[in-house]
């Protein structure tokens, strides 16, 4: 009896060893998000088919849910972000607004369809520029599209495609949220840079001409 059980416990050990090397292989780590962010960026930048002049306003829309374009969540909205600190670093102005629009919704001449409601928030910041995406979460990972428009033309500038391993803070930043009905803008640049925007409205200047009818 006690030769077997010397047999046996070898065996059984290697049984669970084996077991949890499986468990380990699937285990899902999180990528360095800022990191992530920030390299998305450098791919719009060096994708460009015209140059963004420097100081020019740049807004940054939200993330998107794919599944549901009235809905985003913690990670849409600091990629978003973070995005947003990527082209203030590269010195443009930044607006970060909450669009409940599909980007990816295009003409059949190819421009962007853009809702009355984000036409007149575009037009009070007098943007020259739109970046925005979706994204989509899956099981080992969360796929994420981005554009950038030019809003002159209303047509795509640049595009990015990555995606991010759905580690634990991923999972949890991925819970969907609702979008407000109304756009929401809040400034993601320096608070000295909010307060100038703020106080330089149409109201004092004329518009400038974005191509946005």
């Amino acid at each position: 009896m006690l030769r077997k059980a010397t047999i046996l416990l070898p065996a059984l050990l290697a049984a669970t060893l084996s077991g949890c090397a499986g468990y380990r292989q699937y285990e899902v780590k999180d990528a360095d998000l800022i990191q992530v962010s920030y390299d998305a960026v450098a791919e719009l930048n060096s994708r460009l088919n015209r140059k963004i002049p420097k100081n020019s306003l740049i807004v940054v829309s939200t993330l998107l849910n794919v599944d549901n374009l009235n809905k985003t969540s913690a990670f849409g909205r600091i990629v978003s972000d973070q995005i947003a600190s990527a082209f203030h670093k590269d010195g443009h102005q930044i607006v970060g607004m909450e669009l409940p629009i599909d980007l990816f919704i295009m003409k059949e001449d190819g421009t962007l369809q853009l809702t009355p409601e984000t036409k007149k928030e575009l037009k009070r910041y007098q943007a020259g520029v739109l970046v925005g995406g979706v994204y989509a979460p899956g099981k080992k990972n969360t796929y994420v599209s981005l554009r950038i428009i030019d809003l002159a033309t209303k047509t795509v500038i640049s595009s990015a495609d990555f995606s991010v391993p759905m580690g634990p803070d991923a999972k949890f930043l991925t819970a969907s949220k609702e979008v407000g009905s109304t756009a929401s803008a809040e400034a993601t640049a320096e608070p000295q840079e909010q307060a100038a925007m703020e106080t330089e409205k149409p109201v004092e200047t004329k518009p400038a001409k974005t191509g946005i009818e």
